[in-house]
C-alpha cells in the first residue's frame, strides 16, 4: 500500500487476563481453530468485472471486516437481555423500595443464573448500587428501569466479554488479533502479545509474513473507546478475478468456518442458515442432492450451480459452495452474494 510505513513487530507470549464471567455462547465452547490465509483458490465465482489487482488486499480485508464488525454489533443490540432486566420484578421492587442489598442480590442472580449477561450495573440517582460481572467487557447496552409508572433506576449491561469476542473471532475468522485501549494493550489470552503495539491501520510484518491491519472500533464497559485490530494476510494481487469475486470467495471461506463450528456443536443446518446471513451479508442454502435442507430465503432457486451466478426473485447472485455433512447425510452448502 503506497505511502504506508511498514513496521516489524516481534512475538511474545500473551499476558493472561484476570477472571472473567464464564457466560459464553455454545458456539465458542470448543477449542480454537488455527489461523488460515484468505481463500483465493482456483475456482471463479463468475462475477464480472475487471481484475481486482492492487485492490485485492483491501477487498479481502473489507470482507473480513464485515464479519468482525457484525460479531460485535450482534452483541451490542441487547435484545432479549434488555427485556429480561427491564421486566425483572425482584430488581424493580428492590429499586422502588430503595433496598440496596436486594438490588445487589437481584443483579447477581441475573448475571449468574444462566442468562447471556456477563456484566450488569445498576444506577439510581447517579449512584452505582450494584455492579456484577467480569472486568474485561465490551459492547455496553444502556436503558431505564421503571416500576409503577415511574423511573426507579438505570442499567448498563453487556452480553459479551472481551475473551468471548476473541474466541468467536478466532473460530469464525481465524486471524491474529489484539485489543487496545488508547495506547495500552488489553492483556487477553488468545491475542497477540507483541511489542510495539500494532498500528490502527497500515501494513506490518510478523513472524516473516506480511499483514494488513484491520481495525474495528468498539466500546468498553461501561464506556470508553476500544480498538480491536486483526492481522489479515496479504494475498497476491488477483489478475483474473473481479473484486466482487474476491469478496465472495473470502466470505465463502468465512461461511465454511462458521459451518464447521455450528456442525461441531450439533447445531441444526436451519440454525446455521438463519445466523450466517446476519454475520456475513450472504444468503445460504443447504441441499442434499437436489433436495432443500434449509435456506435463508426459504427453498431458494430451483437449481444452484456449485460456482457461478444464479438469478432468484429478480436478483443476480454470485455463487460459491462447499461440501458438508449432517449426521450421515452428505450435503452441499451454497453461499450466495448479491451482485
Amino acid at each position: 500500500m503506497a505511502g504506508v510505513r511498514r513496521k516489524r513487530i516481534s512475538r511474545s507470549a500473551p499476558n493472561p487476563a484476570g477472571a472473567l464471567a464464564p457466560v459464553l455462547c455454545a458456539a465458542i465452547a470448543l477449542a480454537a481453530c488455527g489461523a488460515s490465509a484468505p481463500n483465493t483458490g482456483a475456482t471463479t465465482s463468475g462475477l464480472p468485472g475487471p481484475p481486482c489487482g492492487a485492490d485485492t488486499v483491501a477487498t479481502v480485508a473489507g470482507a473480513i471486516g464485515t464479519v468482525a464488525t457484525r460479531i460485535y454489533e450482534e452483541e451490542a443490540a441487547g435484545g432479549p437481555d434488555k427485556r429480561q432486566v427491564e421486566r425483572d420484578r425482584p430488581l424493580l421492587s428492590a429499586l422502588a423500595a430503595g433496598n440496596r442489598p436486594a438490588v445487589k442480590s437481584a443483579v447477581t442472580r441475573l448475571v449468574f443464573s444462566g442468562t447471556h449477561i456477563v456484566r450488569l450495573r445498576i444506577i439510581q440517582g447517579g449512584e452505582v448500587l450494584a455492579d456484577v460481572g467480569g472486568p474485561y467487557v465490551l459492547a455496553p447496552v444502556r436503558g431505564v428501569l421503571r416500576s409503577g409508572g415511574r423511573t426507579v433506576g438505570e442499567y448498563v449491561l453487556s452480553v459479551q466479554d472481551d475473551v468471548g469476542y476473541v474466541k468467536l473471532a478466532k473460530r469464525f475468522i481465524g486471524l491474529p488479533l489484539i485489543f487496545m485501549r488508547g495506547s495500552a494493550r488489553v492483556p487477553l489470552p488468545g491475542t497477540l502479545g507483541s511489542s510495539p503495539p500494532i498500528p490502527e491501520h497500515g501494513d506490518v510484518s510478523w513472524e516473516g509474513s506480511d499483514y494488513r491491519v484491520l481495525s474495528v472500533h468498539a466500546e468498553a464497559f461501561p464506556s470508553g473507546a476500544l480498538r480491536i485490530s486483526l492481522l489479515v494476510p496479504v494475498p497476491s494481487p488477483s489478475a483474473s478475478r473481479s473484486c466482487a469475486a474476491v469478496r465472495l470467495l473470502e466470505l465463502g471461506r468465512l461461511a465454511k468456518r462458521i459451518w464447521k463450528r455450528f456442525i461441531k456443536i450439533g447445531a441444526a443446518p436451519s440454525s446455521y442458515a438463519r445466523s450466517t446471513p446476519g454475520l456475513t451479508g450472504l444468503q445460504i442454502f443447504v441441499r442434499r442432492g437436489s433436495r432443500p435442507v434449509s435456506g435463508s430465503l426459504g427453498a431458494g432457486p430451483a437449481h444452484i450451480p456449485d460456482e457461478g451466478t444464479v438469478e432468484y426473485e429478480g436478483i443476480t447472485y454470485g455463487v460459491t459452495s462447499f461440501p458438508g455433512r449432517v449426521g450421515s447425510w452428505h450435503v452441499r452448502v451454497y453461499v450466495l452474494l448479491a451482485a
